[in-house]
């Protein structure tokens, strides 16, 4: 009588494969220990714009999975600070990545029409683009004093502070001084809800982290030794809070059905075998 057991929780048990296009946006934050001691920078808080991204997923009963690559900008922006604590300018770190994230999702609510899961994620990120540059008007700034010796001319120093020049999207860093891959973890909540029989929309809201400095082992040597007037010395790591929506093509995959169709091709070829025995064939004999 195991028939019966496996038939009941195969009743229970539902794929749900899905695929689909999401775009969004990131809430970037530069973790940066030499901006922190740095008094000629303040933080601030912008939206950057994620384009697009591509979502396959394949869901059962509890918990799911999901792999969702897609372009991501990242990279906090700073207000430029004058010695009385003015605002001057805007230094601004963007990077763009093609992030490819494998994550694991455990449903908290699972309805036949609504999911809502925690989302806990390991990604690899491939640079495509990175640049970090400063502007700023005609003011007065505090370098560091490792620096003060190396100034250009055009920076005077004076008591109780720097007269810098006016500079228009200066290059502190380049794209090949940031490092080619970076490795994300990230945790947050996702929801998926059926619109339709054939398509869902998604919403996914995370956390991530970075686990590797970004900027290349040149830079940082170059850093270290006070090679740079408008950064100083100090670890790194970078944070974003990534928000997306999207849209999907979904396919419930029933096994009741499958295993149903299974018992029931199996049942009828018993009865047919049951009821027309087919006749065994004769042993011949053998010539002589």
């Amino acid at each position: 009588m195991l028939w019966p057991i496996l038939f009941s929780s195969a009743i229970c048990a539902q794929n749900i494969v899905s695929y689909g296009l999401f775009t969004g946006v990131a809430v970037p934050f530069t973790y940066d220990e030499g901006v922190n001691k740095d008094p000629r920078y303040s933080a601030r808080y912008d939206v950057k714009f994620s384009p697009i991204g591509f979502h396959y997923g394949v869901d059962y009963e509890g918990y799911g999975f999901l792999i969702s690559p897609s372009l991501v900008k990242t990279g906090q922006n700073f207000n430029v600070i004058n010695t009385v604590g003015g605002e001057e300018g805007v230094r601004k770190i963007n990077m763009l990545y093609l992030n490819v994230p494998l994550s694991l999702k455990l449903h908290i609510i699972d309805l036949s029409f609504f999911r809502l899961s925690f989302v806990a994620s390991g990604s690899f990120a491939y640079l495509l683009d990175g640049k970090e540059t400063i502007s700023h008007s005609y003011s007065k700034l505090r370098f560091s004093p490792d620096v003060i010796s190396s100034l250009p001319p055009e920076y005077v120093v004076q008591y109780d502070g720097v007269l810098s020049p006016s500079v228009h999207n200066y290059e502190m860093l380049t794209n090949t001084d940031f490092k080619p891959f970076q490795v994300n973890v990230a945790a947050g909540f996702r929801s998926d809800l059926d619109i339709s029989e054939k398509f869902m929309i998604s919403f996914d809201l995370r956390a991530n982290y970075g686990l590797f400095e970004p900027r290349s082992n040149s830079y940082l040597q170059k850093l270290n030794s006070n090679g740079t007037i408008y950064d100083l010395p100090g670890n790194r790591r970078d944070i974003f809070v990534y928000l997306t929506i999207g849209i999907s093509r979904y396919f419930e995959i029933d096994k009741k059905v499958k295993d149903r169709k299974r018992i029931t091709k199996g049942s009828s070829r018993q009865k047919i075998s049951s009821h027309f025995p087919w006749p065994k064939p004769r042993n011949a004999s053998p010539r002589r």
